[in-house]
């Protein structure tokens, strides 16, 4: 059983202009009473608006929105989307812009959402990015000419290349398993792209020759599902299985894992945080963990004061 956790309510202030928001917390005890709320500070430095900053935390929700935390977990504001449907994937781009991924809005038939969002580094919410998505955009990926790739959990399911106006160039029909091409991590080559389609396989798919590449685990995830992933640097990876964060070698094998007795098996969503850890979301506590690398000793935890089923994913700016 999940251990007992002060709930909490939100309201939303206009913050930085109307297109950013922050939230004020207000704290119930167990009575019911609603204690004074505590108003976190705008991020401010400098007497400037703050810029997302190297450690920086974002996680996004069901509800649309995505939480601005400190690289302690500390909530510093929550960026409201202009764009509706759930916040999913996001991914950073070379100037620091957010790129938040939004499926559609109303599932039977997609007339809203199915698009992304794009944040300048201040959190100010820039519009839609792109077009034509086919469908449920998913993660990003960016190489060094300045491509954005998304992955897409449905429809065709094929990634997407724009370049950083949102002009279309081209898709990839990569194979899938169960959903597309949701999850995705480019390799330092520029060329392999590594994904994930809710199966129990990372796949690979070669960009610059157009053509699908064998599986990269040995052996497939024995809970039949795999989410977000990250190579590492080693040529290895990690990626959240639910019931665990697995990695994997350079050679693809299972070579330790990672989780927590008191968490459910909905390990979905992770990110490296580049000092040797890793942030981990669990979709069924609203728990955001930081693991060691190297040892697996959890180093840090916060819960995002939602409901149970609304964290989706974790990006760390680096």
């Amino acid at each position: 059983m999940m251990p007992s956790r002060t709930r909490r309510t939100c309201r939303i202030l206009p913050f930085l202009s109307a297109a950013a928001c922050v939230t004020l917390l207000t704290m119930r005890s167990e009575a019911g009473a609603l204690d004074p709320p505590s108003i976190p500070p705008p991020p401010v430095v400098s007497g400037i608006a703050r810029s997302f900053s190297p450690g920086d935390v974002l996680v996004s929700l069901r509800t649309g929105e995505v939480q601005w935390r400190d690289r302690d977990g500390s909530l510093l504001g929550v960026l409201v989307n202009l764009v509706p449907g759930k916040a999913e994937g996001m991914g950073f781009d070379a100037a620091g812009n957010l790129y938040v991924s939004h499926y559609c809005a109303d599932a039977s038939a997609c007339l809203a959402g199915n698009a992304v969002e794009r944040f300048s580094p201040q959190g100010i919410s820039l519009g839609r990015f792109g077009s034509g998505y086919d469908c449920n955009p998913y993660a990003f990926a960016f190489d060094r000419p300045g491509n954005v790739y998304v992955g897409q959990a449905d429809c065709t399911g094929d990634i997407r290349q724009l370049d950083l106006s949102g002009a279309f160039r081209t898709a990839y029909d990569v194979a899938a398993e169960n959903r597309g091409s949701a999850r995705i991590d480019l390799a330092a080559d520029g060329c392999t792209l590594f994904y994930t389609s809710q199966g129990p396989n990372v796949k690979r798919y070669d960009l610059c020759s157009r053509r699908q590449l064998p599986d990269f685990n040995v052996a497939p995830v024995p809970g039949g599902y795999t989410g977000s992933l990250r190579i590492l640097p080693d040529g290895g990876l990690i990626v959240a299985t639910a019931s665990d964060v697995t990695r994997l070698d350079s050679a693809g094998r299972a070579v330790r894992t990672y989780d927590l007795a008191d968490e459910p098996d909905l390990w979905i969503g992770l990110d490296l945080a580049g000092d040797g850890t890793f942030w981990a979301a669990n979709y069924g506590s609203s728990d955001v963990c930081r693991f060691d690398l190297s040892t697996g000793a959890l180093l840090g935890r916060f819960n995002t004061g939602t409901p149970t089923t609304t964290v989706k994913d974790v990006l760390v700016k680096r």
